[in-house]
């Protein structure tokens, strides 16, 4: 099946939230339309431009956020499905992502402290003075096309992921 348009899906939640989880089960999904979506999965993305005044001060994380956002941009007007797994909790970007990607669809994966220290990856709720992004701090999507509660397990992500596709499909594929 060939690609009938772009877009983008903007996975985005607190560290712990099954972003990355979530979009790996994605991909299958679309791999069987025969769609290899691009992924821009924010950790990844930090390393290949390994930008040295790439911080983790407010600044330096709404620059990162719009490198997303532009990247996700060019591919999705290159008739490109894009995923975007990211802690990027601004509301201009989300704005802008709105604005100016074509076929952009949000996600927000809404998880519980509880559930998120549970799986803590990157350990960084174990340590007092990392730079994860603070509950306190984070401007959670006043608007997302979906909002998913993900306090439960892999086979619970297998389960959201299909719905995130689904809806997807029926609101940017199908339309």
């Amino acid at each position: 099946m060939v690609n009938k348009k772009g877009s983008t899906i903007w996975i985005t939640g607190l560290s712990g939230a099954g972003k990355t989880t979530i979009t790996n089960l994605l991909i299958p999904q679309f791999q069987n339309m025969g769609i290899n979506p691009i992924i821009l999965d924010g950790d990844e993305i930090r390393a290949a431009i390994r930008d040295p005044h790439w911080q983790f001060d407010t600044n330096s994380r709404l620059l990162g956020s719009y490198r997303y956002s532009r990247l996700a941009r060019l591919f999705t007007h290159q008739n490109q499905v894009v995923i975007v797994p990211t802690i990027s909790m601004f509301h201009e970007v989300q704005r802008w992502n709105r604005e100016y990607i074509p076929n952009y669809f949000e996600v927000f994966l809404d998880v519980d402290i509880k559930a998120r220290i549970s799986r803590d990856p990157k350990g960084l709720y174990q340590n007092e003075s990392s730079h994860m992004v603070e509950d306190s701090t984070a401007e959670l999507p006043l608007f997302p096309d979906m909002r998913i509660l993900n306090n439960g397990g892999i086979d619970d992500a297998t389960v959201k992921a299909e719905e995130i596709f689904t809806e997807w499909k029926k609101v940017i594929y199908d339309a």
